[in-house]
């Protein structure tokens, strides 16, 4: 648990820190943004998926609260910078004058970014996920201009007395949207990641309207550094041409830019293996628009989320890519550091798809990799060392011998979305996706019992549809998303057998199963009912529960190494009604 202090406490702590931060430095507040970049921003790691969760609850994405042992975890890993993203939507009062924000969330953020700053760190606190009411509609862009100026006021005043290392970040990847709307939520369009003129007019203002409200509280905000991404933090060329800067005659701002590249290795696509061309042309095409707009101009630049996607070179047996990721990490970190653009990674939680450090322990997930950001950006990395810590990630990420052959009385399914210690596996083996409330999928729970069932609890969700995601293993014990498979899964044909479970809908939820399928790692073959065709079983309120008989595929089908999944459909009971949206899958068995 973090620990809480009381007010005056934090006050100290956020002066004490700033004072031993700059006590062997220049003079607090002296040196161009450009100068205190170059000396103080180098690499750095978000925070992500905890402060920034849309419900305003750090743990409904799946990690534990901020410790101040994760953050010295940080400082001796070698971080010099932590970005503390931070959704406010849930936190503050829409309607009343000012805005006023929740005291105890406003007291929360100023104590994990006071653990940031006690360590030395700079910290930098931004508004994240606040797009629900930061709109490009041409209907809303003078309310949020509005909100975010109370907002910054109010932040600003709080976190105001820190030094220099403290940042304030205007927004994240603000955007036209797409909307949602009707009974079935389904997308009003698309988001506009471009953007065009009249967009980045309109961030550009709200830039200048977040500097105004920091510099009109006084003090240290008088003349703090403020960091300002571009449009929706792009880094195509129009988005650079289109972002301005909102104190042209001063010398205090900071651009920040989001560059996953190349996007098909580190996002969208299904390229697991580094292509060291690929990856230079991709960086070669945007580092110098980078330049070109920032840096030439006298503007410093972060480069505020950088992290390829874990993905598996061998799906079938969870063998990971990540000595894949350490060669791209290497040839981005020495690109970026021959510009000198900082870099500051994306974590999201040990254990999810960007995820470098365990929150609960405070322990690396990925160490080389992250030592492979680190020392390729700061000059450190000769070749032998790589080629060490290459050998010995890829020594331990072989696929185990093939099982055994195995008999029907070795099938016997486990739901293991998660663990003990991990019960949310939203963004890793569970998706959640869809519109709740206009904040995506509020999943929480998983629990499990001794006869394989699983409990889902989605946690208040209400409004539309939510469907998730669900996979089974065969009798392995609870394990966090991603996880490797043990060897020696003895092999079962499953040809001409049946999987049986019972569904149970709870909280007057209507539940209806669309299909279910193998997984062989990350690819699924459906079988059974599949998206709205006949056969599809549905639980409601006056059916709870149904007893489902599924036929696995026809042929001989090795399940070793394999898991069930099922596609669950989630349908409130009534529209907009905010309730739990909770189904069991019990009796899992193969027949």
């Amino acid at each position: 648990m973090a620990l809480r202090f009381p007010r005056k406490a934090l006050s100290l702590l956020l002066s004490a820190a700033a004072a031993c931060a700059s006590a062997a430095g220049p003079e607090p507040f002296s040196r161009s943004a450009a100068d205190f970049v170059r000396d103080e921003i180098h690499v750095g790691i978000n925070i992500g998926n905890t402060l920034d969760v849309p419900s305003g609850n750090e743990t409904d994405w799946g990690n534990v609260p901020v410790t101040r042992e994760l953050i010295r975890a940080y400082r001796a890993k070698g971080f010099d910078t932590v970005r503390i993203p931070v959704t406010w939507d849930r936190r503050f009062d829409h309607d009343a004058p000012g805005h006023p924000i929740e005291p105890a969330f406003l007291a929360r953020v100023k104590e994990v970014a006071g653990w940031c700053l006690a360590e030395g760190l700079v910290t930098i606190v931004n508004t994240h996920h606040d797009g629900a009411w930061q709109l490009i509609d041409g209907e809303h862009e003078e309310r949020a201009g509005e909100l975010l100026r109370d907002l910054w006021t109010q932040i600003a005043r709080e976190l105001g007395g820190a030094g220099e290392r403290l940042v304030f970040e205007s927004f994240n990847e603000v955007r036209k949207a797409r909307g949602y709307g009707g009974p079935d939520g389904r997308q009003k369009g698309q988001d506009d990641w471009t953007g065009r003129a009249e967009y980045f007019e309109t961030v550009n203002r709200w830039a200048e309207i977040f500097v105004e409200a920091v510099r009109a509280t006084g003090g240290n905000n008088a003349k703090r550094y403020l960091m300002v991404p571009t449009y929706a933090a792009g880094f195509q060329e129009a988005t650079c041409a289109g972002w301005r800067s909102p104190e042209p005659d001063g010398d205090r701002i900071i651009a920040d830019i989001h560059c996953y590249e190349p996007g098909d290795f580190c996002l969208w696509g299904d390229r697991k293996k580094h292509d060291p061309a690929h990856a230079a042309q991709r960086l070669g095409l945007f580092f110098p628009l980078f330049k070109k707009y920032f840096t030439d101009r006298g503007v410093p630049l972060v480069l505020g989320e950088v992290n390829a996607q874990h993905r598996f070179l061998d799906a079938l047996h969870y063998v990971p890519n990540e000595a894949e990721r350490m060669k791209w990490a290497r040839q981005y970190m020495e690109t970026a550091r021959s510009y000198g653009f900082p870099v500051i990674l994306w974590d999201n939680g040990g254990g999810f798809d960007m995820g470098l450090v365990d929150r609960r322990t405070a322990q690396w997930t990925e160490p080389r990799l992250v030592d492979t950001f680190l020392g390729a950006w700061h000059g450190r990395l000769d070749d032998a060392t790589f080629a060490k810590w290459v050998a010995e990630v890829e020594a331990k990420n072989v696929p185990p011998p093939p099982p055994g052959p195995g008999k029907a009385a070795d099938v016997a399914l486990r739901w293991a979305v998660g663990g003990p210690d991990n019960y949310s596996g939203c963004w890793g083996q569970s998706m959640g996706y869809g519109n709740v409330n206009g904040n995506g999928a509020a999943l929480k729970f998983f629990t499990f019992a001794a006869d394989g069932s699983l409990h889902v609890d989605t946690h208040g969700a209400g409004g539309n549809m939510v469907h998730q995601q669900f996979w089974a293993d065969r009798g392995l014990e609870a394990r966090r998303s991603w996880a490797a498979w043990a060897a020696g899964h003895p092999a079962t044909s499953a040809a001409g057998r049946t999987l049986h479970c019972a569904l149970t809908a709870k909280n007057g939820t209507s539940v209806l199963v669309k299909g279910f399928f193998l997984v062989p790692g990350l690819g699924k073959i459906p079988f059974g009912a599949d998206n709205d065709r006949p056969g599809c079983f549905l639980a409601t309120p006056e059916r709870p529960t149904v007893e489902i008989d599924v036929p696995l595929p026809a042929g001989d089908i090795d399940l070793s190494g394999k898991g069930i999944g099922a596609e669950l459909q989630f349908i409130p009971g009534a529209w907009g009604r905010n309730l739990p949206l909770d189904a069991d899958l019990t009796a899992v068995e193969i027949r």
